[in-house]
C-alpha cells in the first residue's frame, strides 16, 4: 500500500525529535540548575564571611535542590509532551491506512448493490 500523508509523518517524527531534544535539554539544565546554586552559594558565603556577613548557606544549596527539581519535573512533561504528540500523529495515520486497508477488502469481498 502507498505511503501517504508525508507532511504528517514529517510533523510527526519532527515532534519526537523534539521531545527527545527537550529531555535531554531540561537533564543538562537542571543539573546545572543544582551544580551552580550548590557551589555558587559556597563561594558566595566564602564571600560574605571575608566581609562579616553569615548567611543561611544550606538555603542556597536547598533552593538550588528544590529549583532544579521542578525544572526537571517541568521540563520532563514538556518533553513527554512532545514525543506524545508525535505519537499521536502516527497514531492517526495508523487509523487511516488500517480504515482504508479494511474498506478495500470489503469492496473485494461484497458485490455491489443491485438497487
Amino acid at each position: 500500500m502507498e505511503k501517504r500523508f508525508k507532511a504528517l509523518r514529517f510533523m510527526g517524527t519532527l515532534y519526537k525529535i523534539l521531545g527527545v531534544i527537550n529531555g535531554v535539554a531540561t537533564l543538562i539544565l537542571a543539573v546545572g540548575i543544582c551544580a551552580v546554586l550548590v557551589l555558587g552559594g559556597a563561594g558566595l558565603s566564602d564571600f560574605a564571611r571575608q566581609y562579616g556577613a553569615h548567611g543561611p548557606e544550606i538555603l542556597v544549596a536547598l533552593g538550588g535542590v528544590l529549583l532544579g527539581g521542578v525544572v526537571l519535573i517541568l521540563g520532563s512533561l514538556s518533553a513527554i509532551s512532545l514525543y506524545a504528540l508525535g505519537e499521536g500523529v502516527y497514531l492517526l495515520i495508523a487509523i487511516e491506512e488500517n480504515t482504508r486497508a479494511v474498506a478495500t477488502r470489503l469492496q473485494a469481498f461484497i458485490p455491489p448493490a443491485e438497487g
